[in-house]
């Protein structure tokens, strides 16, 4: 009796460890699907999708697209990702460097060096371009004297879109022959814009080489519509006037007044080409009654005129 009893309590023993057992492998089983998905969740992101993408836009123009999109980008939170992260957040900042947003550019670099170990990303290199958005910033806010040297040493590490502001600088400064090196480095690397034409006309109205100004502005022209359009017709009436061509430059000052009425800006040049185009033979101050003699030479030429006529008729 003694043993059968022993054997039920063993058997009840052994089943409740096996229940307790498969619990415990249920509860590890859940733990490491957990895991898995857990993993998958963070290794498998719409990360690089979001990335690609980002830089789709960037590379079109579309800047403020692409920040959205980089900003998704880094929403993602994938594991051992930090050196993809580094190079979204570039991207990012080199996008509203293309927006005129020096401030927050300047911002998502330093959070760079906040947020990731140095082993992800050229601290020299970043350290420069925080430099650098602190320049663009100041000039943005009409400082033209300080931030040339720090454009100048970004050209030479290869930023060569920053020999535009540049120029600027030394257009400002009126250091012209400057002006033009940065302006031809400038176009070496992006070619004719119609922007780079009006600064290449400024450049040579300012050295008074009215014919490559003129030059100039009909390349811009030539490049379609422009927000500088106003200030080419402008120029070309500087230009055809200092070339004592008048008529031509009547014409433009005409076509001016017709585009851009109300301008004030024109009104003198008009005036002044209008008594060079259309001359006045009165005399102002006839102390020898010259008046006198055209208006009567005048009415024998018609009184002649109207003989002959009636001669003719007869």
């Amino acid at each position: 009796m003694n043993n059968v009893n022993k054997n039920i309590r063993q058997k009840s023993k052994r089943k409740s460890y096996r229940k307790i057992q498969m619990y415990y492998n249920l509860i590890f089983g859940l733990f490491i699907l957990l895991a898995v998905v857990y993993g998958v969740l963070h290794t498998f992101t719409h990360k690089k999708d979001y990335r690609d993408l980002g830089i789709e836009h960037f590379n079109n123009g579309e800047y403020e697209a692409a920040i959205e999109d980089f900003d998704n980008a880094l929403e993602c939170n994938q594991w051992f990702s930090e050196t993809v992260n580094v190079d979204i957040e570039m991207y990012k900042a080199d996008s509203y460097i293309k927006l005129g947003d020096f401030s927050t550019a300047n911002n998502v670099y330093s959070d760079i060096l906040k947020k990731y170990p140095e082993k992800y990303y050229d601290r020299e290199k970043v350290d420069f371009l925080i430099e650098l958005t602190n320049a663009l910033n100041k000039y943005k806010n009409g400082d033209y004297v300080s931030t040339v040297a720090c454009f100048n040493r970004a050209i030479e590490a290869g930023y060569v879109e920053m020999s535009l502001y540049a120029a600027n600088c030394y257009e400002i400064s009126k250091n012209y022959e400057e002006m033009k090196r940065n302006l031809d480095i400038y176009t070496a690397a992006f070619g004719y814009t119609p922007d780079i034409c009006y600064k290449y006309a400024s450049y040579y109205l300012a050295m008074e080489d009215y014919n490559n100004a003129l030059s100039s502005i009909e390349q811009g022209i030539a490049c379609g519509d422009s927000i500088y359009m106003q200030d080419f017709i402008y120029s070309q009436i500087i230009c055809y006037t200092e070339l004592n061509n008048y008529n031509t430059a009547y014409e433009y000052a005409k076509k001016y007044k017709t585009e851009y009425p109300g301008n004030a800006d024109i009104a003198d040049m008009y005036e002044y080409l209008d008594t060079r185009i259309n001359i006045d033979t009165e005399v102002i101050n006839d102390i020898y009654n010259q008046n006198n003699s055209i208006t009567d030479d005048t009415t024998n030429a018609e009184s002649e005129e109207d003989n002959e006529s009636d001669n003719s008729i007869r």
